[in-house]
């Protein structure tokens, strides 16, 4: 018994390499899945919405409540939530200038502006539906 336990025991089970991916591209496509579903992308998958509901005044693009959406209205979000993030991640690279502190602020200015100008737009992007 203990001459199969030792056989057992230098038995080695070869490793099989594997290319880990780089880190930033795991966050890129953690942030890019996250943006796709809270900008409806699963939405417009299933249901396929039309771009502009019609009227015989004008042309509606945003479509009234809170349960469907139009395929304009998912792109802006989308647009407005990729300004936000995009702003955080300017934000976040303005610490790495510390002993720059012009360039620290500009970009931390900025950063912060791209923010708000997302928040704002979501906002009016909610008060166009309705709620």
């Amino acid at each position: 018994m203990s001459k199969i336990r030792k056989r057992i025991k230098e038995i080695r089970v070869p490793r099989i390499p594997l290319a880990k991916p780089p880190t930033i591209l795991l966050m890129f496509l953690m942030v890019s899945i996250s943006i796709f579903i809270l900008g409806g992308g699963i939405y417009d998958i299933m249901l396929t919405p039309i771009n502009i509901l019609p009227t015989p005044t004008q042309p509606i693009f945003y479509y009234p409540g809170m349960t469907e959406q139009t395929m304009t209205e998912s792109i802006n979000f989308v647009f407005y939530l990729i300004i936000g993030v995009l702003g955080g991640y300017i934000t976040f690279q303005s610490t790495r200038f510390v002993y720059r502190p012009r360039e620290a602020r500009m970009y931390l200015v900025i950063g912060i502006v791209m923010m708000i100008f997302a928040f704002i737009g979501c906002e009016t992007l909610l008060a166009a539906k309705g709620v």
